[in-house]
């Protein structure tokens, strides 16, 4: 009974913290590996949940994305595609401490995100290279998405802070979206090709639908400049938290 508490509050959390910056596998994956399920079916049994967070956080999120479907299509096929890519390479990993390299990934989001951005003249400048740069960014997150997806969502926010013209908001509902997608994709996979740990499913599914419909609800209150800057010192602080655990204990 105290587990099924512990993974419903615990999931609600992650399902909070997905609806803001996208947390749910970085919150819950030492959660699963604490009460015994080995990394790589954490990693398969977290992603088949999160879609029941992402529907949370997409219904919560339509308010944003009207007038952006665009947009948000052509990001979320980008992502897709490599989170495919990814999903593909864990299927026929080992179960080995990858968690390892997580750090540097976050680390990089937050300097992206506190990054001042460059004034118009100097946009327009570079703004073809940064559009080439950024899709192949939100196509390498997918793999990462697919692959491990622990801190991925803190990646997406990075990139598309940087390219999209928009409060954060809106590319957060845009990342929602993606999320939920791959995700979607992601878990038809890993449902016929790896082993999910179904005793933990419901309570992680309760949890991660309430919370990632509170998440975008959140957002919407909170002034965009203040939310990239906490995001940012997070992220820069969560790095070195994950880089310690990983390498010093």
């Amino acid at each position: 009974m105290l587990s099924l508490i512990y993974l419903i509050v615990m999931s609600t959390i992650a399902g909070i913290l997905t609806g803001i910056v996208g947390m749910a596998a970085l919150t819950l994956y030492p959660v699963l590996i604490s009460v015994g399920v080995l990394p790589i079916t954490a990693n398969a049994t977290i992603t088949v949940s999160q879609v029941a967070g992402g529907l949370g956080t997409v219904l919560s999120s339509l308010r944003e994305l009207h007038g952006h479907w665009k947009q948000t299509l052509q990001i979320t096929a980008v992502n897709t595609i490599g989170g495919v890519l990814g999903a593909l390479i864990l299927i026929h990993s080992s179960n080995a401490g990858f968690k390892k390299f997580v750090p540097f990934f976050i680390l990089l989001a937050g300097i992206m995100i506190l990054a001042p951005s460059k004034n118009k003249k100097d946009a327009k400048q570079v703004s073809k290279w940064i559009r080439i740069l950024s899709w192949i960014g939100v196509f390498l997150v997918g793999i990462y998405d697919g692959y491990f997806g622990a801190g991925a969502g803190l990646l997406m926010i990075a990139i598309l802070s940087k390219v999209i013209d928009q409060k954060y908001v809106i590319y957060n509902a845009m990342r929602n979206f993606a999320s939920f997608i791959g995700n979607l994709i992601y878990a038809i996979m890993f449902i016929f090709m790896l082993q999910i740990d179904w005793k933990v499913i419901i309570p992680l599914i309760i949890g991660l639908f309430i919370g990632g419909y509170i998440g975008p609800i959140v957002v919407r209150y909170i002034p965009s400049q203040i939310m990239k800057y906490c995001v940012g010192v997070f992220a820069i602080v969560l790095s070195f938290v994950l880089g310690y655990q990983a390498y010093f204990k």
